[in-house]
């Protein structure tokens, strides 16, 4: 009897397979990606202290944060989000000294402030354009725990154009997104603010799918997808954001690395071909001696010029 009791309470070998071969997959998927901070410490992160992006800026780019912000006559305000309850969107918004054409919406990368890109967006300016750009999730100023690739952050997007469509002066509207903030802006572009009234877009750099990012094999990433959209709400295939950028009809300046280290070969491939087949033009500019979004840094008279081109 004793025998068939614990015969009883053992568990069932397929059962037992199941469990093991999940928790392998967890344990080895996870540690394989760049979003263990996202999957398991979302909570944790930089404070705005622990990185001196003003010290980088000078001592890296020769600008003086503190002379470019008063020359653009720098302004900052925070809005509401529309879909996170209680998270506040922190803008900055840079007046152009040029005559007015527009405004430009910016979004910069990950591990990166919105004074990072004051180089790019000087670009922008020069061009006549006002720049309003923000602090992406967890960066920055900004108090979010965690960032998702572009899934939000292209939501924040949005949000920062009405506000920018509401605030500032009638002309042509642009948007910009590097690396993150390029997946970013590639999410928002299926969106109707973004359909409705963006004149141009400008993708320096930019991310593609998630799971192209971890180098993990395919069961690998489905089982890491599935965790991620019960610990942050949204999947590998809700960030992926080649649906979005498919049928796109704004023109498209598409800034690439020759040297790129960090976006692997084939999202720069889809990218490319995605929007190459959509129904707007797209233009590619590859700096060849550039490394991932140091397009600017490598040749900056280029960029100027060819952002200012692509504007008119």
């Amino acid at each position: 009897m004793e025998n068939e009791e614990v015969k009883k309470k053992k568990m069932k070998p397929w059962l037992k397979a199941i469990l093991i071969f999940v928790a392998v997959n967890i344990v080895i998927a996870l540690p394989m990606m760049g979003f263990i901070e996202v999957l398991v410490l979302k909570g944790k992160g930089h404070k705005p202290s622990d990185m001196d992006y003003r010290g980088y800026i000078t001592r890296e780019l020769g600008m003086d944060p503190d002379a470019y912000e008063e020359t653009y006559q720098m302004s900052h305000v925070s809005i509401p989000s529309s879909k996170t309850e209680g998270y506040l969107i922190p803008v900055y918004i840079l007046k152009t000294t040029e005559e007015y054409e527009g405004f430009v919406i910016m979004s910069h990368g990950m591990n990166s402030n919105h004074e990072m890109i004051y180089p790019e967006s000087e670009a922008f300016l020069k061009a006549g354009y006002n720049v309003v750009s923000f602090d992406q999730r967890k960066c920055g100023e900004s108090t979010a725990s965690y960032v998702s690739y572009g899934y939000y952050e292209g939501m924040d997007v949005v949000d920062v154009l009405n506000y920018a469509l509401g605030t500032q002066p009638e002309g042509k509207v642009a948007l910009w997104g590097q690396s993150m903030g390029g997946a970013a802006v590639e999410n928002a572009m299926d969106e109707t603010p973004v359909i409705e009234n963006a004149d141009y877009i400008v993708l320096d750099c930019p991310m593609g799918a998630m799971e192209e990012l971890t180098g993990a094999p395919d069961i690998q990433n489905r089982t890491a997808s599935v965790f991620n959209k019960f610990m942050v709400g949204y999947s590998f295939d809700d960030q992926s954001p080649y649906h979005q950028i498919s049928g796109n009809k704004i023109p498209v300046l598409l800034i690439l690395a020759g040297k790129e280290n960090v976006i692997p070969d084939r999202s720069i491939a889809q990218i490319k071909e995605t929007l190459t087949n959509a129904p707007g033009e797209c233009e590619v500019y590859t700096c060849d001696n550039a490394s991932h979004a140091e397009v600017w840094l490598e040749d900056p008279k280029e960029y100027e010029k060819r952002v200012d081109e692509f504007l008119k």
